[in-house]
């Protein structure tokens, strides 16, 4: 049994070593009828010279970068090549089935396709794989690498904005009557895409195109996959635009801030610094140029002048709120306008009612205290003249006592001047009273004017505000 075992074991080696003595035989063969005047550093020609037809295609693996500043586009891409080489043919059967050859890059002629807008040094992995090469003289060269290529970025409709980037492939050394470049399909492979963060691939149509530059007659066909991007706008939406939405309207509040506190002009001073911060991220991340300014930067500008705008109005209102500590009254127009017209719409409530002082109170009292200070004196003169007369009627005997009373009578002027005094004490008085309260009535009449000017100046920043927004935003988001 173990005899048997052995035999069969030699037997079967023998047989595969026999196969494979043969395999090798004629792959030897093969090879060495291949390659027997064969080169590779020149251009394959069989009988009449014709054009070797290369077509180019290209499956997108993944997006790497579109950096924005520079404007160049990184890609990983697998690089596919297929043309027909005469010198390579062979009958199958006459080598043992052997129908095709995987060689080293060295060892064959490629064509030397080229990124024409190529950003980096080379084609990255262009030498180091290995060319497939069938019996009816079909050859393929599929490869990955990684692609950085010149991309023109219009970031007019940042961060909604939707990126073509040509990749431009033909031969460098040969025109189109030695290689001509063709597409292999009508769109770039996008099967094997990988999902990026921040770009979704739309599409990679390709067109051919045949170019006569004016160093030469021939022509130069190229073979451009135009790669459509489409950025993801979630990313700078919650970083970018909301938190400057936000800020606009936390100037709002600037509006609504007591002019008391002292913190308006500080508020909207705050807003305008933190938007100029934003407007210095966004710049960083657009390319430096003045063909297309982005909206969102637009928007940005045109924040920083309703900010500006604002701080304006506020140092305005500052000043009218103020304004009463100068004694000066409210003029007409400025009363029927803001008063009268503007807070009744604005819904402004009439928290006091506000009326010019009369200055003829002061000359009313001054009036109403002489005239009874002279009633006063004059029936004191009365009196005493009333005494005098009876006086004389009843006799030379009172004649002294009458003397004594004409003495006291003549003693009532300093009661006189001591009236006098009190009265322009209380006239003093009255004018500083009446001086204080006109002053208190003006300051708290501009205060209203303040208000309503507030008001009024909220509401306009608001309106502006929205328009500028949704003008923005909404054109970005339907034109992206």
């Amino acid at each position: 049994m173990n005899t048997c075992r052995k035999t069969n074991w030699f037997v079967s080696v023998i047989v595969v070593s026999g196969w494979m003595t043969g395999v090798l035989s004629n792959q030897t063969a093969l090879l060495d009828k291949v390659f027997t005047n064969y080169h590779s550093d020149v251009r394959p020609i069989c009988g009449t010279d014709a054009p070797i037809e290369v077509k180019i295609g290209i499956a997108i693996r993944q997006v790497i970068e579109l950096d924005e500043p520079k404007q160049i586009l990184t890609i990983n891409a697998w690089l596919r090549l297929n043309w027909y080489d005469c010198q390579f043919t062979w009958n199958a059967t006459e080598y043992g089935g052997i129908s095709s050859l995987i060689l080293p890059y060295a060892k064959v002629w490629t064509p030397d396709i080229t990124l024409y807008d190529n950003a980096g040094d080379e084609l990255a992995g262009l030498k180091d794989y290995r060319p497939v090469i069938n019996s009816d003289g079909s050859a393929s060269y599929n490869f990955p690498t990684i692609i950085q290529s010149l991309c023109k970025v219009d970031v007019t409709y940042f961060p909604f904005d939707t990126q073509t980037c040509a990749l431009k492939f033909g031969s460098w050394a040969y025109h189109g009557l030695q290689v001509n470049s063709t597409n292999r399909a009508s769109a770039g492979d996008m099967s094997n895409f990988k999902v990026n963060t921040e770009w979704d691939l739309v599409s990679v149509p390709v067109e051919r195109h045949v170019v006569y530059y004016g160093c030469c007659p021939e022509p130069y066909p190229d073979v451009t996959f135009y790669v459509n991007l489409r950025r993801k706008p979630l990313f700078y939406t919650l970083n970018l635009l909301f938190p400057c939405i936000l800020i606009t309207t936390v100037a709002l509040l600037g509006f609504l801030l007591p002019p008391d506190s002292g913190e308006k002009v500080s508020l909207e001073i705050t807003v305008l610094l933190s938007l100029a911060v934003f407007l210095l991220v966004v710049s960083e991340t657009l390319p430096p140029t003045s063909e297309n300014f982005p909206l969102i930067g637009i928007y940005f500008c045109l924040s920083m002048m309703l900010v500006t705008f604002s701080t304006v109005l506020t140092v305005l209102v500052l000043n009218v709120h103020f304004k009463g500590q100068h004694g000066i009254g409210v003029p007409r127009w400025v009363r029927s306008l803001f008063l009268e017209t503007i807070a009744p719409l604005l819904c402004v409530k009439k928290e006091m009612a506000v009326h010019p002082i009369k200055m003829a109170v002061n000359g009313d009292l001054d009036l109403f205290l002489q005239d009874h200070a002279t009633k006063y004196l004059q029936s004191l003169c009365r009196d005493d003249q009333d005494d005098l007369n009876k006086t004389n009627q009843n006799g030379v005997n009172r004649f002294d006592s009458r003397e004594t009373e004409v003495h006291d009578l003549r003693q009532s002027s300093p009661l006189q001047k001591v009236m006098k005094e009190q009265l322009a004490v209380l006239k003093k008085i009255n004018t500083r009273y009446a001086e204080k309260h006109k002053f208190e009535a003006i300051g708290e009449e501009w205060k209203k004017v303040a208000i309503v000017m507030d008001r009024l100046f909220l509401v306009v920043f608001f309106l502006l505000s929205v328009i500028v927004t949704l003008g923005i935003l909404l054109q970005c988001v339907n034109s992206g």
